[in-house]
Formats: structure tokens, sequence, C-alpha cells
């Protein structure tokens, strides 16, 4: 979990978005969870993963371990920060972390849609604002435009081309500093780093169960 997962989810608790129990995916990675925050709102919380110390261990590609692993537990938020990136199949993994979710349950998504290679021990993927949309309309899902944003640098319709479709954020270098920057890398021929948007940019997603 990043720093901006924490702050996405602090503003989230603040704003009673998330209801317990809360199933956190991918938290045995021996790094920081929401365990903690979660808690701290009075809200039961349970971790899971495919191996580590958790409360539950299970694969969520595969459905039948979903199922083995949970029965028939219900939840009324899952959490899958910085997760689907790592799987192979993500649309597995969001459709089985979705089955868990009761009547008017939350899934919290975060994904990185800019990011260098991090391998845990995979990375495959870079999701855009599309998919989320697609994803909440195919599965009978709302997607909650409130929280469906750039995490850290503002709602995901705020960033728009001319022509009204979604944009990447803009760097947060801007005026003499953004155009010294272009022109030095262009004299120097450092390919790659003259891009128009930061290197650093995830999705947060809430999609809300009928």
């Amino acid at each position: 979990m990043t720093d901006g997962d924490a702050e996405y989810i602090a503003r989230l608790l603040a704003a009673g978005m998330l209801a317990g129990p809360v199933l956190e995916l991918g938290a045995g990675y021996g790094g920081q969870t929401c365990r903690q925050a979660v808690t701290a709102a009075q809200l039961d919380y349970f971790a899971t993963d495919v191996e580590g110390t958790v409360d539950v261990v299970a694969d969520f590609s595969d459905r039948l371990s979903v199922a083995g692993a949970f029965a028939s537990r219900t939840f009324g938020t899952v959490l899958v920060l910085n997760v689907l990136e790592h799987t192979f199949e993500p649309i597995a993994v969001l459709d089985n972390a979705a089955s868990l979710l009761r009547a008017g349950g939350r899934l919290v998504v975060v994904t990185p849609a800019v990011w260098p290679i991090h391998r845990y021990p995979i990375d495959c993927y870079r999701l855009l604002p599309d998919f989320y949309v697609r994803y909440a309309q195919r599965r009978g899902l709302s997607l909650d435009q409130r929280w469906f944003e750039y995490v850290g640098r503002g709602r995901v319709h705020d960033h728009v081309d001319a022509s009204g479709d979604p944009g990447l954020p803009a760097p947060l270098q801007t005026g003499f500093g953004r155009w010294r920057s272009r022109i030095v890398h262009r004299l120097f021929d450092t390919s790659g780093r003259d891009v128009t948007f930061p290197a650093h940019v995830a999705i947060g997603a809430v999609l809300e169960k009928p």
C-alpha cells in the first residue's frame, strides 16, 4: 500500500463510505495495510492473500479457492489496493472480490495507471479510466463519480482533453521549470524523459453492488 492509498482510504473512512466487515486483498506482503485505519474506525477488518500471515488464505484469481475459503460469508467493503497489476487475470480477481459483497456493499480499488515496473512477483497491467467504466457497466455495479479519481490529483473527469475524453494529470512542474526540463532533455536526447504526465499516477474507484 502506498501513501496515496492510505490517504484515499482515510478520506473514504472520514466520509463514511466504508462499511464493515472490511476485507483487504493482497495484505500478506509484509508491508503496510489498512488494518489500523479500519479498526480505529470501529469496523471489523480481515486480511487475505495467496500466502503470508493473514486471516484467510485464498487465490482470488480462482473462483473455487475463494468459494472454499469464504463459504457464504459476505462483506460490507472489499479493498483491492495495488493488487490488480500483479495478477494475470485482473477481471477474475475483481469478479471474485465482488462476489463477497453483500447488497449495497462497496468494492474499493486502486491501481496504477502510470508507474514504474514493480514486480511482486509479476507486474502485468496498467489500467485506465475506461476499464472501470466498462467493468461497472458489464457487471451491473454503480461507479461512484465522487470518488473516481487520480489519487491525490482530483477526479478523473476533471482531467479531460479538448474533445472531452479523459486524460492523464499534467505534471506538477509548470511554467519555466517545465520548459527548461523539456529543452534539456531534447538537447541531450534523453529519450523517454520528455513526457506530458507524471511518472506516478494511480486511479481510485468505488463500485457499489445493488
